[in-house]
């Protein structure tokens, strides 16, 4: 059992053939905190309407983080495309609790706003459509990305993430149109939070960014990866290996 104060992981996409259930079974069976955060974006809204029309191997996903909740406090921030869980802020399902936004202070004292981060990105927000013609681009280049990493390997070359690249890329510049990393770095610097932890963006890191520390989650469609605070407060960003298995991503990070 791999032992942390707190995990954060966001956008799941569990509805969609993308999703990884597979690789977060197996962190999550072997993982133990104090406190589990959901992200965002669990459940891809958008793409079922009902929780019984979830493949056994993702409905075991939702059964898994339920019964985590009998041994750690869990809470479920909803995200743009699980939206529809919005009607449970304030509430809670079981022991898991339903927010749209939390401060976590980790164990050497910094706080941090937790939030999916649609909110604080005009382009998500607002254009339903863009997001909706990027989705199914999205979902098109990860047919393509499936189709290349079959024939790389008879190559003897190492599996490529064109589709990641693109959403990176794609993300960037809608980031940088809809001004969604100087907002939620001001929100953060005017409340007198020391970071922000958030989703929506599918890349995962941790960098400074005008003396905040700015945490993005990542994903389980492409990168697999978990942010994880060390019993002593350290985050540190863990992302799926050559070996299946979720190791260091970034150093760990002791000061904003």
């Amino acid at each position: 059992m791999n032992r942390y104060r707190s995990v954060f992981l966001s956008d799941l996409h569990l509805g969609t053939r993308w999703s990884r259930p597979e690789p977060l079974r197996n962190f999550l069976g072997k993982v133990q905190c104090d406190f589990l955060y959901l992200v965002g974006d669990v459940i891809d809204g958008w793409k079922v309407s009902r929780l019984s029309h979830l493949s056994e191997s993702h409905r075991e996903i939702l059964r898994k983080l339920g019964s985590l909740a009998r041994d750690m406090e869990v809470t479920y921030i909803p995200g743009n495309h699980d939206e529809f869980l919005d009607r449970l802020f304030g509430g809670r399902k079981g022991r898991v609790f339903f927010r749209e936004k939390v401060l976590h202070s980790t164990a050497d004292g910094r706080r941090f706003l937790v939030s999916h981060g649609d909110e604080f990105d005009r382009v998500a927000h607002w254009s339903r459509i863009l997001n909706a013609i990027a989705g199914k681009s999205y979902d098109l280049t990860l047919w393509v990305n499936a189709g290349i990493n079959a024939i790389l390997p008879l190559a003897g070359m190492r599996r490529r993430s064109l589709a990641g690249f693109l959403k990176k890329k794609f993300k960037t510049v809608a980031g940088a149109f809809s001004g969604f990393e100087s907002r939620i770095i001001s929100e953060v610097i005017k409340a007198g939070l020391d970071g922000v932890i958030c989703g929506h963006l599918h890349n995962p890191f941790i960098r400074n960014v005008r003396d905040v520390l700015f945490c993005n989650c990542g994903d389980w469609v492409e990168n697999c990866s978990a942010l994880v605070e060390h019993i002593d407060g350290r985050l540190e960003m863990l992302r799926l290996d050559e070996a299946g298995e979720l190791g260091p991503a970034a150093r760990a990070l002791n000061t904003p």
